[in-house]
């Protein structure tokens, strides 16, 4: 199990770095997850991160690094920050992590290096077609080679960035995204029995959906291939985490005959979701296309059988510790879901082979390979 206290790590030497923590608002995205597992990390491995683009110190016990949560900052806020605010790189440090996609057009003063969690609006055109996005994205493909290196969040994302910026594959290096402590952790029965009352949970099976809701989360095929599971088994709910007033999300569920079974959480906190975790007997993710697919890693964490569909990204992540179904094919879901919930061995074995395989995706397993990235880049190559 992983420690909760900081230490030296073996290549830290006491770094500092910089980080652009400005996507952090309300923890409700990935990407935010992210950063505070990484700044989480850094810290046990005595790497010490100064923030920018928010003001205060960074806590990195405490939800949101200790920040006070805020909107969404405005697009031009937002594109002033990325190509001007963060190249005032504070003195001292040795590096600056930018964890989103994005650069400045320029080289800065220290190495930088840039987290690319998926390349959506590349290999889904879709996600680009008005004209500001196009614009924007055309911004990053100029901006992105001034950045020292790239970590792509999976061997997938590494092929989607050889695809679409070939001349950019020998900057890539490959380190997992991590799963927050918190879902290691055994939870209080308390907190969950808490977490059943505010949302409504009453039945079982209970099938658990965390993530998105745009066209790539095939969230419609989900709510059907529940309504068919919950027919063969005379009884059950869905949660979704997040959905709650999503108009669409209600008339899917309402279309399949499961509105009564369809729970639609508000967006919640990180207890709250590792309660619901833990009170879930298959946690099920029908997205697409994924860069990662960290929400079926919090369920191997917290020991919860997951059947998934078969993108590349969600099966290099889960490997042999969960089901993959053709993600198109609702026949498929029924019959794995339906597996899982009547053979209790496959389901025990399951959740086993996943929290063995979760290990490989503590923070502090992670921030090790960060800390030797970052080491190479401002050390020239000093890795110990």
């Amino acid at each position: 199990m992983m420690s909760q206290n900081p230490k030296k790590g073996p290549h830290s030497d006491g770094m500092k770095i910089a980080m652009d923590v400005s996507g952090l608002a309300e923890l409700r995205t990935g990407t935010e997850e992210y950063i505070e597992g990484l700044v989480w990390g850094l810290n046990r491995q005595g790497v010490s991160v100064v923030g920018m683009g928010r003001h205060g110190p960074l806590l990195p016990d405490q939800p949101g690094l200790g920040l006070p949560a805020r909107p969404d900052p405005s697009l031009w806020r937002k594109w002033w920050w990325e190509t001007v605010g963060v190249k005032r790189v504070p003195p001292a440090v040795e590096l600056l992590h930018i964890p989103h996609l994005s650069h400045p057009a320029s080289r800065l003063p220290v190495p930088s290096v840039v987290t690319v969690h998926d390349l959506i609006p590349w290999r889904l055109p879709s996600y680009r077609h008005r004209w500001r996005e196009r614009a924007y994205f055309s911004q990053i493909k100029r901006t992105l080679p001034y950045a020292t290196a790239l970590v792509a969040i999976s061997e997938a994302t590494r092929g989607d960035i050889a695809d679409f910026f070939p001349g950019l594959a020998s900057k890539v290096t490959v380190i997992p995204n991590g799963v927050h402590l918190d879902f290691f952790l055994p939870v209080d029965v308390a907190l969950m029995e808490a977490a059943h009352r505010r949302n409504g949970l009453r039945r079982h099976p209970r099938l658990l959906y965390v993530g998105g809701y745009d066209a790539r989360k095939n969230v419609p095929t989900l709510i059907e291939a529940a309504r068919r599971v919950f027919d063969r088994v005379k009884d059950g709910e869905l949660v979704l985490v997040g959905a709650a007033g999503r108009a669409e999300v209600l008339r899917a569920a309402a279309s399949a005959g499961i509105g009564d079974r369809a729970i639609l959480t508000p967006f919640l906190s990180r207890r709250e979701v590792v309660a619901l975790y833990h009170a879930a007997d298959v946690f099920v993710f029908p997205s697409r296309y994924e860069g990662f697919g960290l929400p079926p890693a919090q369920a191997l964490a917290a020991g919860v059988p997951v059947v998934a569909g078969n993108t590349p990204a969600v099966a290099e992540v889960l490997r042999e510790s969960a089901i993959l179904v053709d993600a198109e094919s609702g026949e498929a879901w029924v019959e794995a879901i339906l597996r899982v919930l009547e053979t209790p061995a496959l389901a025990q074995k399951m959740a086993a082979r996943g929290k063995i395989r979760a290990q490989d995706f503590s923070w502090e397993k992670v921030a090790e390979q960060y800390v030797t990235l970052y080491r190479r880049l401002a050390g020239g190559g000093r890795e110990g």
